[in-house]
């Protein structure tokens, strides 16, 4: 499905006219997903009828018949799927079945691909077949080279916000929050659990201790429950629309994300933009890439009296965190929508041709 970020780089890639895009998807939204789906394209979009099949966590799986109709008609130069659940496994047959290249997208890593037999069998078998992979992270590079791909039809395309950086951001005096949770209050994969532990650890710790949290699911009542109980101060608000989430980043000191499994985390791209540090578990595609520990924010193990006093330093403490504000602002600007687009095109271009692209060979000369 067509998601804010996904819909921002796409229209990004349509400007550039460097390819046609065309794009089908499974649903328009799932049924878990809150954000408004009213965008701007300027690409071709085309939504397919079909059925969602829910999976363990977050997973859905989707079936449309109508994949293998909608390629005949569009007559690609190259297939790109992102994944291998049955809409996708059609695309692919397709592909191969009419000799047009394959591309494989992919968000995650070793520690988030799903590994039920079906994907340990299937997933390898696409994968030898695909004429290129675009990945989210160095991470995801790895996992694909320790499974046997040749690294050179590899190509990492960050993840990037659905809205560009702010021009500026308030210092830390103006941040009402000392802590903010954005995403699904889930135990797994988010762990709402242990931020809940979390913020009542701050809250006997930090006098005036204030927390803003952004997101529902089924942990919402026992968060509502546990905070009131403990006396902690926090504001609420189920869903914000991805246009506006710079207005709550800039009101808080530390993002955190306790994830166990995570495939990137691009909400600490929206937060870093507005120099809002981060900290987030060990088990994130963001750790020890976009998230550099005691440098751009702080990766650590789920060990609660780490992060205690760790964001209690930090969200108390100007210097410290202007420090990591400012390092935050700064790798953040690296993962823009240009490098990110550029990189997309790249790995598309390479399954069509076989030849990179100057851009792509400049970026090798200097890594």
């Amino acid at each position: 499905m067509i998601m804010p970020y996904t819909n921002r780089l796409f229209n990004y890639i349509s400007d550039s006219k460097a390819i046609d895009l065309n794009v089908v998807s499974c649903t328009e939204r799932e049924t878990i997903r809150t954000w408004s789906v009213d965008y701007t394209k300027n690409y071709r979009h085309q939504v397919l009828k079909g059925i969602e099949v829910p999976l363990r966590s977050t997973r859905i799986a989707h079936i449309n018949s109508g994949m293998w109709s909608a390629l005949s008609k569009a007559n690609p130069d190259v297939v790109a799927i992102n994944g291998i659940y049955p809409t996708m496994i059609i695309a692919a047959a397709w592909a191969l079945s009419h000799r047009v290249p394959l591309t494989f997208l992919a968000d995650g890593w070793r520690h988030t691909m799903p590994q039920s037999l079906y994907h340990r069998i299937i997933r390898p078998l696409i994968v030898s077949r695909c004429a290129s992979i675009i990945c989210a992270s160095k991470k995801g590079r790895q996992y694909f080279v320790d499974e046997g791909v040749d690294a050179r039809r590899i190509f990492v395309a960050p993840l990037v916000p659905a809205w560009p950086a702010p021009a500026q951001v308030p210092d830390f005096d103006q941040r009402r929050y000392h802590l903010l949770w954005c995403g699904r209050l889930n135990d797994s994969p988010k762990n709402a659990g242990f931020f809940i532990d979390l913020a009542i650890a701050l809250q006997t710790r930090i006098p005036d201790f204030r927390c803003r949290i952004v997101g529902d699911g089924p942990m919402r009542q026992e968060l509502f429950a546990r905070l009131s109980k403990a006396g902690v101060a926090f504001d609420y608000t189920a869903n914000v629309q991805p246009e506006e989430m710079g207005q709550v980043f800039v009101t808080a000191r530390v993002l955190v994300l306790p994830s166990k499994l995570e495939a990137w985390g691009l909400v600490c791209n929206e937060a870093m933009q507005c120099g809002t540090p981060a900290v987030v578990s060990c088990y994130t595609g963001v750790a020890d890439q976009l998230v550099v520990d005691g440098k751009t924010g702080f990766v650590l193990d789920l060990n609660l009296g780490q992060w205690v006093e760790t964001i209690e330093n930090v969200a108390t403490n100007r210097s410290v965190w202007t420090k990591l504000s400012k390092a935050a602002q700064k790798m953040s600007a690296n993962y823009d929508i240009q490098n990110s687009a550029n990189n997309y095109i790249d790995g598309l271009l390479f399954a069509a041709t076989g030849c990179r692209s100057q851009h792509e060979e400049n970026q090798n000369g200097h890594s």
